[in-house]
């Protein structure tokens, strides 16, 4: 196959292992202590949705998930969403609110979106909730970097994924991104 031919070929990413790499603590299927969600993209809303359940590796208080592997999950999929529509970016900030311990070996429902755009900021929310009751667990808001293609170009130099496919990746992620925020905003005004 040429490179025509695999050009021809990249579409938006689906998921986060789509682009990511294999030992990645969030989606990295080889990872043998990653969370290994795969951080689906919910075309019609623009989201990453997704059904999860924690396992006893992120146990914290006997039968309950960890915090702070609750917040990883926050901070990958809210991420993940980023590139989804065509930004590689890194956390900036990331805030969590806990309501409920959440137990381990239940399904969770996850969901994130974009809130604002700004310069090379993006701001972000998620939230979990139980799935049985659809009880919400956490939320968590966060803002991220922008981070420049040379920055992206030299972090990704050398792995599995080549820089110029994930660049072709991030392309087709912001024409869907414009297409989806385009969307979007005639349903809102038709609501009106």
């Amino acid at each position: 196959m040429t490179a025509e031919d695999i050009y021809r070929h990249i579409k938006a990413s689906q998921n986060g292992q789509d682009w990511h790499h294999k030992n990645c603590f969030g989606c990295g299927p080889e990872n043998k202590r990653g969370l290994h969600a795969s951080f689906p993209f919910h075309e019609p809303s623009g989201e990453v949705r997704f059904t999860w359940t924690i396992d006893k590796d992120f146990e914290g208080a006997p039968g309950y998930a960890h915090g702070g592997a609750l917040a990883t999950l926050l901070d990958e999929s809210q991420g993940v969403l980023c590139f989804h529509l065509g930004h590689f970016v890194m956390t900036d900030q990331l805030y969590m609110r806990y309501y409920k311990a959440c137990p381990l070996g239940e399904e969770l429902e996850v969901r994130c979106w974009v809130t604002m755009v700004r310069r090379r900021r993006l701001y972000t929310k998620g939230t979990v909730h139980l799935k049985k009751t659809g009880e919400l667990l956490l939320s968590s808001k966060a803002r991220w970097y922008d981070m420049p293609d040379r920055v992206f170009s030299r972090m990704f130099q050398g792995t599995a994924f080549p820089v110029d496919i994930i660049l072709k990746v991030l392309e087709e992620n912001q024409k869907r991104g414009k297409e989806i925020r385009k969307r979007l905003k005639k349903e809102k005004l038709r609501s009106e």
